[in-house]
């Protein structure tokens, strides 16, 4: 077969090629205008289906799409926007439909002449009520005017001095002041300083202030309550008399009656070694004769209790009794006696003359109360000892007191002390140079604001200090270094009935 001309072929290719070109052209035109007559009978339903619009609604929705995006140039992405749109369409058609016209209906009821009427005569009554308490608010308002015009200005008080607390250690050898702060003004009391000329006047008449006789009236009622009767009570002052100046009588008389309950023979000398054996063993002599007289009994638990010793196994008091015998032991010294009453009692005596036992009671003088509290007395008449304070002496158990109350007009007003080189300040002063010297502020319950005041003064000077609460302005001191003759028996302690509870002491004094 002869081949076809390479030329003549192409050219027939390239109609053919044409023709086609064409007819999807054709095609793809006619899809476009049925695409766009489609589009513009929807537009057309769309624009017959909706709602009349005003001015202003018309001209937001201009700038709704005058603020859309412009349409994307790919034609997928026209015709997925179109699919979009239809939705939208549709749903913005149903939404129209479910449009509220309740209240464009209840405002057409307003048309009613009738209906208004009665509403605006309901609304007339309710202007005139509203009028009517209207008025009577105006007239308080006016009443609290007045009120306010004659209300004076207020004006707020000083500011308060307010300060940190500074915690710090208490010094170990404290000369403490104190100063007792009422509302009106403080008052300064050094108590060394107030009982230093006391003491001084009481050590220079010592001697004046023991027992000058020993007469028995002034404990005849003590020692009738211990001894049963005025008759053991006379009895038993011939031996415990000798012992008035350096054992408690109280003490004195319980020994003679354990003794003489015991079987022995309570005569001074006996009495006398067991106030010097009461010494060593840090006891009093009433609970030595208590120990004798058990050991007379043959039970030495008692009397090897008071051992003085501090290391257990080295005890100062031995004894064990055997075949009838005892066998006692201080320190060193040891001795067999019979155990009988007399010989038991005989080794006690022999005892009080060990050496470093025998007198060592007369290391210790007990006072006449009375006496003293007469000299005190007598001090108080001078304003030089008293001070700001009156005070009066009174014997309490074996101790004389001093009750201390403060004198009208005494201390310095919150003015006064405020003055420059005011006592207080000096007071202050004499605190600081004083390398213990510490003040401490005891505070009534209404006195803070004095207190205040009070304090910066003293922190302005630099003074260690610390506060608590006072109570009340009166003060009980007791004399120191004087013990004095107990006149009445002493109460017995309380039952104890928290033996196993914890008891948690207060916490140790600080500077703040």
């Amino acid at each position: 077969m002869a081949k076809k001309k390479s030329g003549g072929d192409e050219a027939l290719n390239l109609d053919s090629l044409m023709d086609a070109v064409t007819n999807v052209v054709g095609v793809l035109m006619i899809v476009f205008v049925v695409m766009a007559l489609n589009t513009a009978r929807v537009v057309q339903k769309i624009l017959s289906d909706l709602p009349p619009v005003t001015e202003e609604e018309y001209q937001k929705v201009v700038e709704q799409v005058k603020q859309l995006p412009p349409p994307p140039a790919d034609p997928k992405k026209l015709e997925e926007d179109q699919k979009q749109a239809e939705a939208d369409l549709k749903k913005s058609i149903e939404q129209l439909k479910t449009i509220d016209t309740s209240d464009m209906q209840a405002k057409m009821k307003f048309m009613d002449l009738d209906a208004f009427k009665a509403q605006l005569e309901e609304r007339k009554k309710a202007r005139d009520l509203s009028k009517a308490e209207t008025d009577k608010l105006l007239a308080e308002v006016e009443r609290l005017k007045a009120l306010l015009d004659d209300t004076p200005e207020f004006r707020p008080p000083p500011p308060t001095y307010v300060r940190l607390p500074n915690p710090r250690p208490y010094p170990e050898k404290p000369v403490e002041t104190r100063i007792l702060v009422a509302k009106q003004g403080i008052i300064t009391f050094s108590q060394s300083k107030f009982l230093q000329p006391i003491m001084d006047g009481l050590d220079k008449v010592k001697s004046q202030l023991v027992y000058p006789k020993t007469e028995a009236q002034p404990f005849a009622k003590l020692l009738t309550t211990l001894l049963g009767s005025p008759a053991n009570a006379q009895k038993a002052w011939v031996e415990i008399s000798p012992l008035i100046e350096n054992v408690q009588m109280e003490h004195a008389a319980l020994a003679y009656k354990a003794l003489t309950e015991a079987g022995i023979v309570a005569n001074k000398q006996m009495l006398t070694a067991l106030a010097d054996i009461a010494v060593p063993t840090r006891q009093n002599m009433a609970v030595v004769a208590q120990a004798v007289a058990a050991a007379a009994k043959g039970d030495l638990t008692l009397w090897t209790k008071l051992d003085p010793s501090r290391d257990p196994l080295k005890p100062v008091i031995k004894a064990a009794s055997a075949g009838g015998k005892i066998t006692f032991s201080w320190g060193s010294n040891t001795q067999e006696v019979k155990a009988t009453p007399k010989d038991v009692a005989d080794y006690f005596r022999d005892l009080g003359k060990l050496k470093g036992i025998e007198d060592a009671s007369k290391a210790k003088t007990i006072y006449d109360g009375a006496r003293i509290a007469a000299m005190v007395q007598r001090a108080a008449s001078n304003p030089l000892i008293s001070g700001s304070y009156a005070f009066e002496a009174k014997v309490q158990a074996t101790n004389v007191q001093l009750v201390l109350t403060p004198k009208s007009g005494g201390g310095e007003s919150v003015a006064s002390m405020k003055q420059p080189n005011s006592p207080y300040i000096r007071q202050m002063r004499d605190i600081k140079e004083d390398p213990g010297g510490v003040a401490i502020f005891q505070v009534m319950p209404d006195a803070f604001e004095t207190y205040h005041e009070a304090r910066r003064i003293a922190d302005e000077v630099g003074v260690p200090a610390t506060w608590e609460f006072l109570a009340k302005l009166d003060l009980t001191l007791t004399i120191p270094g004087y013990e004095i003759q107990r006149l009445t028996p002493t109460p017995p302690p309380p039952p104890t009935t928290d033996t196993g509870r914890v008891r948690i002491g207060p916490p140790k004094r600080s500077l703040d």
